[in-house]
């Protein structure tokens, strides 16, 4: 697909309720759960993007404590993925929901392409921030990876440190 290019199916499948936690996109052999925070929205679509381009989007139902999620069952480790958000546009109250806009899940595990500078990105339109800008920013963002985080551990054992031997530091990066 030439770049700056998108195309969207009109398909719909199969979305389970799903549980609201962990947030992001959690796989299982079953289906894989995708759960975002987002309390002022009114809709929030699921768009699952294949590696030719193609856009599936899944309208997400369930939602409890502000967080919107859905179970997509057949959706495997390495599938991209974003979310279109629908709601509010009212900048003055710091409301600017545009669901032309792909967005990136903010707990994605794994993180694909690039952001381009391109005009499409912004939200609102340039010299005239009142208003929505209508073009969709899909060919222009990065999106998030289903990824496989289970992992065995293969009987490995924690190592026996007594405490007055172990020194914990934080670093902020």
């Amino acid at each position: 697909m030439p770049p700056g290019q998108w195309r969207s199916r009109d398909q719909t499948a199969a979305v389970w309720p799903g549980r609201n936690w962990p947030l992001g996109a959690t796989w299982s052999e079953e289906a894989t759960n995708f759960a975002v925070w987002a309390p002022e929205a009114r809709a929030v679509h699921l768009c699952l993007i294949d590696d030719e381009g193609w856009e599936t989007s899944h309208r997400l139902t369930e939602r409890s404590l502000g967080i919107w999620h859905g179970a997509v069952p057949g959706v495997r480790p390495g599938t991209r993925y974003g979310y279109r958000v629908a709601g509010t546009w009212a900048p003055a109250m710091g409301l600017r929901f545009n669901s032309t806009k792909l967005l990136l899940d903010p707990f994605a595990r794994a993180v694909s392409g690039d952001l381009a500078v391109d005009p499409s990105v912004f939200g609102y339109e340039q010299g005239a921030p009142e208003l929505p800008n209508e073009v969709d920013s899909a060919p222009h963002v990065p999106l998030g990876v289903v990824v496989d985080d289970h992992f065995d551990w293969q009987g490995d054992v924690p190592i026996r440190r007594r405490w007055r031997d172990t020194v914990i530091y934080e670093l902020h990066v």
